[in-house]
């Protein structure tokens, strides 16, 4: 699992519009490490600059060396001057968590202002604890940012997602969408088993299919249950419990606006 360039050309843009302003902690789901793409990157003293650091420096390992060598991200999240912790179940993490099954302790509901998720859902099979984690970490007010393969993924981890998902997940969870990209890739190999498996019914897959990514950035908006996203129609949506200090605002706003009209 690891940040690479298209991660840091987000970050930055992020920081740009001021969707990061204020974030002080981050937690990573998955102990991520950093690719060569990121340390070579010429925008990498572009955010150094944006968040107010000294240059930043890794060395590259060389992409075979990538799973045993590379850096860990936390000294690059503690340089931009984040408090940083990483969730997983091995050595690197600094919170051991089985995605699949656990639950955030109460001691970390809310404790976090950013959470990545850079590489790692795709690889679970509950998929409803994973999101529920990611949303039970973040901060009111915090943001939850996803990069993970789309539809046309033929082989990369146990799930490709429809950007469908990431709408409904935002929809029926009132988050506040940040950032929306659907990016395609160069054409990749389709591994040699998928056809061996499908030559007996006629093997129709090409050789190499077009992968699709999805970058995407939301906003939690209140402090409400998490809801799991079903694709249904509207009618069966149940809306998101709000808050009561989201109640107080909305009529807060709604006696405002009567003021001004008188």
């Amino acid at each position: 699992m690891g940040l690479g360039n298209a991660f840091l050309d987000d970050l930055i843009e992020l920081k740009r519009i001021g969707a990061l302003r204020g974030l002080r902690s981050v937690v990573e789901i998955g102990a991520q490490q950093l690719s060569d793409t990121l340390i070579q990157s010429p925008n990498l003293n572009e955010a150094a600059q944006l968040f107010n650091a000294a240059p930043l420096s890794f060395e590259p390992v060389g992409i075979e060396n990538f799973t045993n060598t590379a850096p860990l991200a936390q000294p690059f999240w503690q340089a931009l001057g984040f408090e940083h912790a990483s969730i997983d179940l091995d050595e690197k993490s600094t919170i051991r968590l089985d995605l699949n099954n656990d639950h955030v302790p109460e001691k970390l509901r809310g404790a976090f202002d950013l959470v990545i998720n850079a590489g790692t859902t795709e690889h679970l099979a509950n998929q409803q604890n994973a999101f529920r984690v990611i949303h039970d970490l973040t901060s009111p007010g915090g943001v939850m940012y996803h990069e993970v393969p789309g539809g046309s993924c033929s082989d990369h981890g146990f799930v490709a997602y429809q950007p469908k998902f990431f709408h409904r997940l935002m929809q029926q969870n009132d988050y506040q969408k940040i950032m929306f990209k659907v990016v395609a890739s160069p054409p990749v190999p389709v591994p040699a088993y998928i056809h061996e498996y499908n030559r007996p019914y006629g093997d129709t897959m090409p050789q190499s299919v077009i992968e699709i990514s999805l970058r995407i950035a939301f906003r939690k908006r209140g402090n409400f249950p998490f809801a799991c996203p079903i694709d249904a129609a509207p009618q069966f949506i149940a809306e998101p419990r709000r808050t009561p200090l989201r109640k107080f605002r909305a009529a807060l706003g709604r006696i405002k606006k009567s003021m001004l009209a008188d």
